[in-house]
């Protein structure tokens, strides 16, 4: 089974979890990057909390991926106010999935990551993909040891 872990990622935690997936998996690993790259801080979060409440858009550099290729494509995003993030709005948005097998996972410094869930679950039905699982790997305060070991257990289903 040929898999494709893509993410993104703005304090490197998405990305941990991203590369720990797809080292266990074999898979193919694509990192989406906005064209303009945020700065970290207070008046950040602020902005990204409303864009992703608001469902909006970032831009982000090209994305090449042949979605045909792979029979599961996981895509993983931080939690920003309940949601995902805009760069992952504008992957899921600007691409047709076909019938594609995809499995949503995020980072997140909450116990919950049910509305983000449900909110990217019908972006990609309305892009034509089939969300077939998914899962979150808290991250917040946590060492990037702790996160490995939680992405490694959240990613057990897929390894047996």
């Amino acid at each position: 089974m040929k898999s494709l872990v893509i993410f993104y990622s703005l304090t490197g935690k998405t990305k941990l979890v991203a590369q720990t997936i797809a080292e266990a998996l074999n898979a193919e690993l694509v990192e989406i990057e906005e064209v303009k790259p945020r700065k970290r801080g207070f008046a950040t979060y602020l902005t990204v909390g409303f864009a992703a409440i608001t469902n909006k858009e970032s831009q982000i550099k090209p994305v090449n991926v042949n979605w045909n290729r792979y029979d599961m494509v996981f895509i993983g995003s931080p939690v920003w106010a309940s949601r995902p993030t805009p760069a992952i709005n504008s992957l899921v948005y600007a691409n047709n999935f076909q019938s594609q097998s995809i499995v949503p996972f995020f980072t997140m410094g909450g116990d919950n990551a049910d509305k983000a869930l449900e909110n990217i679950t019908a972006k990609i039905e309305r892009s034509q993909g089939k969300v077939i699982s998914s899962f979150a790997v808290k991250s917040y305060g946590l060492s990037d040891e702790k996160i490995i070991d939680g992405a490694k257990k959240a990613i057990t289903n897929y390894t047996n």
